[in-house]
């Protein structure tokens, strides 16, 4: 007698079928119990070559993971957990990609809802968790997916994803489909996992669903939206993570300033020199700023835009957080600009050869030859190339050595990464690796180089660890190790006593670099001058690279 087909079993297949028809490519496991059919369906998934399966066992390095897929991709990669205070794990990762409007879709196990309040073991209010963070928000009682497994999956599918050509670099925001983080709650009654239908029967019930309903998404829907044109020669354009790169390439091909933080991903358009000294000097009479993205780099841009001589226009959709000092900016849709009188004087502090928009990196500074912050920046630009092999990835952890890059680095198309959103330092290993692993995938790659500090390397460690099956990513980790939270000495927390700085803001920690490293299976070396350093991030070789420096 053939066995009854499991009803959790066969919606966590036919959910996951349905999302890797609609494009998804990435899973992120997190093992238990009461997830166990989602994370079977995704095994099963795996073996069959129709996805790329991580599996960590802390829920919040997996999805930091995601995270990390998300920014390379514009995908959403889809982190399972069990439930209980697994999914409050997930929080940290969800509220950057909320910030940064990055893609990620946590699929959440959890027990039935009459069980919620009573006490039972290993159930709490998870639903909903994320609250208006969430772009899309459900959850999903067994009466809900049992009687039409295929239908709901290829609705919630097609809600995720309206169309898989939507989330692809280079699209227009306009057109981009739901992004920033996602949760299904699914309530999972016994028994929670069985058997489902044959794989490739399931598979064939969804593409027929898929191609029958073809629905649409009122996010792809034409809407009114607001356009203003400003002049590029009384303009600055200040571009932030999450930066829409038509913008930027449109400002500066008027002839306006452009101001692009190292890691708002439009780097190669920067054009100002200085741009700090810049705007506190006045910004060659500037009295229009021009945002894109969230900037978080400097006092100096926010001090600017509140000045009351300038007004400040932030270009976003409506409903989305925007950089608005004192709630003043006035947002809009969609902005062109005027071009700016040729043959007149450049703006002081405006690099002249950037006019034609550079296809190299450069670094706007010597060689460096001293062990220091801005020989590991130095060195790390110099060596980040496109070759036969894929285009090099820079990834930054938030704190000091952001602040760094972004003051030494000059116009550079080299891709940088980091989740500046709420400058934190949290999951910043697993973010990297998943960069890592996502371009590696997807063949556009080649390495990818995180520049730390010890305590945020410290912070995530854990994402060092994956299974014995699972091919290391190819990340370089240069951890410069200066022995604290030395981004406080320039903060007024600083003035205070020296013992209660040390204990309680600067935090020295006992790491050992090394023997992390050798815990964790991976490679180390340690450069003892400038020279090594150049050489060990040349050789570009996966593992990590330890960079002693004095406070």
């Amino acid at each position: 007698m053939t066995a009854a087909v499991a009803a959790s079993s066969e919606f966590a297949m036919a959910l996951l079928l349905a999302f890797v028809e609609r494009g998804v490519e990435h899973v992120v496991v997190s093992p238990g119990s009461r997830s166990q059919a989602l994370a079977l369906a995704a095994a099963e998934l795996e073996t069959a070559g129709s996805i790329s399966l991580h599996v960590r066992i802390d829920e919040r390095d997996a999805a930091f993971l995601a995270l990390g897929i998300g920014m390379a991709t514009r995908r959403p990669a889809i982190v399972i957990t069990t439930s209980g205070s697994a999914v409050g794990n997930l929080v940290p990762a969800a509220m950057e990609a909320a910030r940064a409007q990055v893609p990620m879709l946590l699929l959440t196990a959890d027990r039935p809802a009459e069980l919620r309040g009573t006490g039972a073991n290993q159930t709490t209010r998870q639903a909903h968790i994320l609250g208006d963070l969430a772009t899309l928000d459900h959850d999903l009682a067994e009466t809900d997916y049992a009687p039409d497994p295929v239908g709901l999956a290829v609705r919630l599918a097609t809600e995720v994803l309206p169309d898989p050509e939507l989330n692809r670099p280079g699209v227009d925001a306009e057109h981009v489909s739901l992004s920033g983080p996602m949760q299904l709650n699914v309530q999972f009654d016994e028994p929670l996992s069985g058997r489902h239908t044959e794989t490739s029967a399931l598979q064939a019930l969804v593409r027929r669903r898929i191609d029958a309903e073809r629905p649409r998404h009122p996010l792809l829907n034409a809407t009114r939206r607001e356009t203003v044109s400003v002049p590029a020669s009384d303009a600055v354009l200040v571009a932030g993570l999450g930066a829409d790169l038509d913008l930027v390439r449109a400002a500066h091909a008027a002839g306006a300033p452009v101001i692009a933080e190292i890691t708002s991903g439009a780097r190669q358009w920067h054009s100002v020199d200085e741009y700090r000294d810049w705007l506190e000097q006045g910004a060659d009479g500037a009295r229009t700023m021009v945002v894109t993205g969230l900037p978080s780099l400097s006092r100096q841009v926010w001090h600017f835009a509140e000045r009351d001589d300038v007004q400040v226009i932030a270009v976003a959709p409506a409903g989305r957080e925007h950089f608005s000092p004192g709630h003043r900016a006035r947002r809009v849709d969609l902005l062109r600009f005027d071009a700016a009188a040729q043959g007149g004087d450049r703006p002081a502090g405006v690099a002249a050869d950037v006019i034609e928009a550079p296809a190299v990196a450069g670094v706007a500074a010597p060689i460096c030859a001293s062990l220091t912050r801005e020989a590991v920046v130095d060195a790390v630009w110099r060596h980040s190339r496109r070759g036969a092999s894929g285009a090099d990835a820079i990834y930054l952890a938030s704190s000091h050595m952001v602040r760094v890059a972004d003051e030494r680095v000059g116009a550079s198309d080299v891709p940088v990464f980091g989740h500046r959103g709420l400058a934190g330092i949290d999951g910043t290993v697993s973010a990297a690796s998943g960069v890592a692993d996502a371009r590696r995938t997807a063949g556009t790659g080649g390495l990818t180089r995180l520049i730390i500090g010890d305590l945020a390397f410290a912070h995530d460690v854990g994402g060092l660890l994956r299974p014995e099956c699972e091919t290391a990513p190819p990340l370089q980790i240069i951890v410069v190790n200066d022995h604290g939270g030395s981004i406080f000495a320039g903060l007024e927390v600083a003035t205070a006593d020296p013992a209660l700085y040390e204990r309680v803001v600067r935090t020295p920690q006992p790491l050992r670099v090394r023997e992390t490293a050798a815990a964790y299976g991976w490679g180390y070396r340690q450069a003892r001058d400038a020279a090594e350093l150049d050489r060990l991030v040349a050789a570009g070789e996966p593992g990590i690279v330890e960079v002693v420096i004095a406070a």
